[in-house]
């Protein structure tokens, strides 16, 4: 008698897929009975003071504050320094009427 076996693939389908199943029951079973340990800084613990801290408040007096125009930024010789963005507008000229009326800044701010 010839018996009927079951061709290659669905035996490799069938191990595969018991090995999967219960891969992911050792995975759970490990997560949900291993205690993990949490180690948090003490400091972060602490509870917080809700003083205000007036040392912190004359600290700020004391530093150097500077104004936007101030400040210098290093740059390379190379680099095109540039202290406004170069926009230029297609506008027809405008009459004297508005030109009286229009900003003598153009500039967008944001």
């Amino acid at each position: 008698m010839n018996k009927s076996k079951a061709p290659r693939l669905v035996t490799v389908a069938i191990c595969t897929t018991i090995t999967v199943v219960f891969w992911i029951f050792v995975g759970l079973y490990t997560i949900f009975t291993s205690k993990s340990q949490v180690e948090v800084d003490p400091k972060i613990l602490e509870p917080l003071i809700p003083t205000l801290d007036t040392n912190a408040l004359s600290q700020l007096e004391g530093k150097v504050f500077f104004e936007e125009n101030e400040v210098i930024e290093p740059f390379l010789p190379s680099e095109k320094v540039s202290t406004q963005p170069e926009v230029e507008f297609d506008q027809p000229a405008l009459e004297a009427s508005e030109s009286a009326e229009a900003s003598p800044n153009p500039s967008v701010t944001p």
